[in-house]
């Protein structure tokens, strides 16, 4: 199950968790690769030396080795790079390639409540009846009134082939239905699409994770093939994801050129392109704060070249791209090793981009954005009036 919640480790308690940490760090730093920066290895054994000496607790050395790499990665000033421990490598791991292993549903939790905002197509929460606005109270004999939120989803959370009961309430009822299913993988629902009125088609871009762009592409010709005449694409609150996903669904959404340029520290560069075949129709995409690095590169491709208004509001700003290095221990590091570039050659880091038209959601549509409808989406109907 994909949550869509993230959680930070603060850079102070990392560094100080980082010292228990030390003696694990260096006999492992120098001991195999040696030590590539001596600032590093002075700290650690210096730190070293003072719990050594001083400490009275006792440790667990894979968890203060965690918080040891979490404070290095954090210590480079690099908002989007990241320490991924090795229990969570696996979940990153098939996240990024369009992939979980749970009952198939992303959720929005809050203090108080778990709801769901997307059901997974074959997953076996559809197979079950889950629906879109569903409450989730409990799984595995636990309830988000005693027990909270995190601890419910973590619950859902298991081993393919493994049962769970989840105990679900339909929006406006009081009926609570339980319902077992067998944890499966299942393939995220990353874009879809759906006909609105006057032939106006809406294309939902949910992340650019791997198989994105083959969803895309499918409900873009369905859209096609019902008479769309005009196009409004949705990358609001849309993290992101592959650059290759990216560059696959804007080929045929734009002229012969230059999609995307990436450049690493060396100064080697990787451009993605688009051929001359292009669909010509009139399109605007929906662009929010959330809307970040391939969502923002993809509505700024659109924009310098003519093709799309941007509406809603300003983007993010992020403009380098990641890699992720397994380590010995599998354990992982999403280093930031490429800047990347518009096709006009412009960095959007720190910067992000301006709509063309600018519309903000309440603070209650915000709240309530995974559940607008169309006709409540004023973001969406200045989009819809503009292709029209």
């Amino acid at each position: 199950m994909h949550k869509l919640r993230e959680t930070r480790i603060t850079l102070g308690t990392a560094l100080v968790l980082c010292a228990a940490a030390a003696a694990v760090a260096a006999v492992i730093c120098a001991g195999t690769l040696g030590w590539r920066t001596d600032a590093v290895q002075d700290k650690l054994r210096a730190l070293d030396r003072v719990v050594s000496a001083h400490y009275v607790g006792e440790a667990d050395a894979e968890t203060v080795a965690d918080y040891a790499a979490t404070g290095y990665v954090a210590g480079l000033g690099d908002q989007w790079s990241s320490y991924i421990p090795a229990d969570q490598y696996e979940q990153f791991r098939m996240n990024s390639e369009g992939q979980g292993c749970g009952i198939g549903v992303s959720v929005v939790s809050t203090a108080d409540s778990i709801r769901v905002n997307l059901v997974y197509d074959g997953s076996p929460a559809q197979q079950a009846g889950i629906q879109k606005g569903d409450y989730i109270e409990g799984a595995a004999g636990l309830t988000v009134e005693k027990d909270g939120t995190d601890a419910v989803v973590d619950a859902i959370r298991g081993d393919e082939g493994t049962e769970v009961t989840v105990s679900v309430r339909k929006d406006g009822t009081d009926a609570v239905q339980q319902l077992t299913m067998t944890r499966a993988v299942v393939t995220q629902k990353m874009a879809w699409g759906q006909m609105l009125a006057d032939g106006v088609g809406y294309l939902r871009i949910e992340n650019f994770h791997d198989g994105a762009a083959a969803q895309f592409r499918t409900a873009l010709d369905a859209l096609i093939a019902e008479g769309a005449q005009a196009l409004v694409i949705d990358v609001r609150h849309n993290g992101g994801g592959r650059v290759r996903e990216m560059s696959d669904m804007l080929d045929p959404l734009l002229p012969e050129g230059t999609i995307m340029t990436l450049r690493t520290r060396s100064g080697d560069e990787t451009v993605y392109s688009s051929d001359e075949d292009m669909l010509d129709l009139p399109l605007a995409v929906l662009i929010d704060d959330q809307s970040i690095s391939a969502a923002e590169f993809f509505a700024a491709a659109l924009q310098e070249y003519g093709r799309a208004a941007l509406v809603g509001t300003h983007t993010t700003g992020k403009g380098r791209a990641q890699q992720t290095f397994e380590l010995p221990d599998g354990s992982a590091v999403n280093l930031s090793v490429e800047e990347y570039f518009t096709p006009q050659g412009n960095s959007l880091a720190d910067v992000g981009i301006a709509p063309d038209i600018e519309v903000a959601l309440s603070e209650a549509q915000q709240a309530n954005f995974w559940f607008l409808a169309p006709e409540d989406d004023p973001q969406l109907q200045k989009a819809v009036e503009t292709v029209r």
